[in-house]
């Protein structure tokens, strides 16, 4: 990246060793400058698109998107615009998980703490005294409960909606 300065990185979001979130985070730090495409394959709710949207990315997109859109969308993040694929939820999922989290109990929440300020699954282990396996099951239920599919959407969540919530 520093040294070919591309102006537009295409990045799809699911992949084997790596989520696109993550690889454009990274990608964006050496290079602010950069428009980030991302390619999905499955509708994106609102907070998964405010997620990647604060996160710099200029582009969400589908994977079925026809060719002809898809350059439409790459000639709007050239001209440094943002472009998001037509809404695929509705906006009533961001209350219904403000109110899953605060429905969480309060080993589940002290778990989101910790795995939103991305210390180790062992770390959190020994911190509160449990084994990993069981700090897994946290971490799968949180997941379940709030509806988040990547580790990513609940730091986020966590930052914008722990509202002074402490664990």
């Amino acid at each position: 990246l520093e040294t070919t300065r591309p102006g537009v990185m295409i990045i799809e979001e699911n992949l084997p060793d790596n989520d696109g979130l993550t690889i454009a985070e990274t990608a964006l730090s050496i290079l602010p400058s950069l428009s980030v495409l991302l390619i999905c394959d499955t509708p994106v709710n609102h907070q998964r698109l405010a997620i990647y949207l604060e996160a710099g990315i200029k582009a969400v997109v589908s994977k079925h998107q026809p060719v002809p859109a898809l350059i439409r969308t790459l000639f709007y993040i050239r001209n440094g615009q943002t472009y998001v694929d037509r809404p695929q939820t509705s906006q009533s999922e961001e209350p219904q998980t403000v109110q899953a989290y605060q429905a969480l109990s309060g080993r589940e929440r002290e778990v989101a703490h910790l795995m939103a300020r991305r210390i180790p699954v062992r770390e959190i282990a020994e911190q509160m005294g449990v084994s990993c396996k069981t700090v897994h099951s946290y971490k799968d239920r949180i997941f379940v409960k709030l509806g988040f599919e990547r580790l990513p959407e609940l730091i986020l969540f966590m930052i914008r909606y722990r509202n002074g919530d402490s664990a």
